[in-house]
């Protein structure tokens, strides 16, 4: 029974939602596939993405981006707590290389911890990493001006350097720490019902636009909901409930649907770009207003992505936060839509090529 390792970074979602269905590609070409999660991110996000069994062990061999809120990011923090996951990791990694060994596991895959690769050259195994970033180029922004964490990035290249390879996605960074990186399409997850029968399901008869508010898994923080609720010709969807009820603001819950029902079935998207919702965005067609991330080296490619296969249109923190969405709205649900055709069957890509290093 082959046995595949899932490194996966904590770091938002969409990071868990795009290897959950590598996973799940890879499981469908091994049937007799075993598959270990290792990641802090919450089991009912795998189950709601991963269509095969799997094993989720708790454990974090990164730090991510530490968020003040849905929006602002702390690059201090963030390099403190890496400082100390440093000083961590060689016992981190000595206890992980004996579980692989114990479990015999017989690939490594990461998405996109850096000691994960560290873990996989020691332990004898293959270590391939799936992403469009490393953390390294994330952190340089951080580091420029923090320069007593220089040796975070030196740590961090050291640790991509011992990967077999990468296969990096679309809308990426430069990825040069790896020594061998292989182009693949984007991973995205379709939803496999219309939008009638989504809206269905939620009990939504709507006439005006369906605005889908989506901020990575964090409560919707600061906005002022009093100016959105004057925008009655708008119903709103968020899963994350605003602070009150708002009268054209909706929380619903995932029951038996996924997120990419939702998106699909929306009007526009109203959100920080990350890989997940950009990718799902585009693959359904759907408009995108879409604020700054703050000190993010990944925003640029991603917008980048968005203007050159979608439809999109910029918001500025703080009308974003005004509730100054009228004019915005109305301007992206006004451009023209010519959705240039964008390959998305990156997770079978790479499913096939995971599974060439399967015994």
């Amino acid at each position: 029974m082959p046995h595949v390792a899932f490194y996966i970074t904590g770091h938002g979602f969409g990071h868990a939602k795009r290897m959950a269905i590598v996973a799940s590609a890879l499981a469908e070409q091994v049937p007799d596939l075993r598959l270990t999660i290792i990641s802090t991110v919450p089991e009912w996000l795998l189950r709601l993405n991963l269509t095969a069994p799997f094993q989720l062990r708790g454990r974090a061999l990164d730090v991510g981006v530490i968020q003040r809120d849905s929006i602002r990011l702390d690059p201090a923090a963030t390099l403190s707590a890496y400082a100390r996951l440093l000083q961590q990791q060689p016992a981190v990694v000595h206890e992980e290389i004996e579980i692989l060994r114990r479990d015999r596991v017989d690939l490594v895959v990461a998405d996109i911890p850096p000691a994960a690769f560290l873990v996989a050259r020691r332990a004898g195994l293959p270590g391939i990493g799936i992403s469009n970033f490393t953390w390294d180029w994330i952190y340089a922004d951080y580091v420029r001006t923090r320069r007593q964490h220089a040796a975070i990035l030196e740590a961090i290249r050291d640790a991509y350097g011992r990967a077999d390879r990468l296969l990096r996605l679309p809308f990426h960074g430069p990825c040069d720490a790896f020594k061998v990186v292989q182009d693949i399409p984007m991973i995205a997850r379709r939803t496999r019902l219309s939008r009638e029968e989504v809206r269905q399901k939620l009990g939504l008869a709507e006439s005006r636009p369906v605005i889908l508010l989506s901020f990575g898994g964090f409560e919707i923080q600061g906005i002022d909901f009093d100016r959105v609720e004057a925008l009655e010709d708008y119903r709103f969807l968020t899963t994350q409930p605003p602070p009150r009820p708002v009268r054209n603001v909706r929380a619903v819950t995932l029951d038996g649907l996924r997120y990419e029902d939702l998106v699909g079935q929306a009007d526009a998207v109203i959100t920080k770009p990350g890989y997940g919702i950009v990718s799902e965005c585009l693959v359904h067609r759907v408009p995108v207003l879409y604020t700054s991330r703050g000190e993010f080296a990944e925003y640029g490619p991603l917008v980048t992505g968005l203007e050159r296969f979608g439809v999109s249109r910029f918001i500025g923190n703080q009308d974003l936060l005004a509730g100054n969405w009228r004019g915005s709205l109305e301007a992206l649900l006004r451009r023209p839509s010519a959705w240039p055709e964008l390959p998305a069957h990156g997770a079978e890509v790479a499913a096939g090529i995971l599974r060439a290093h399967l015994p």
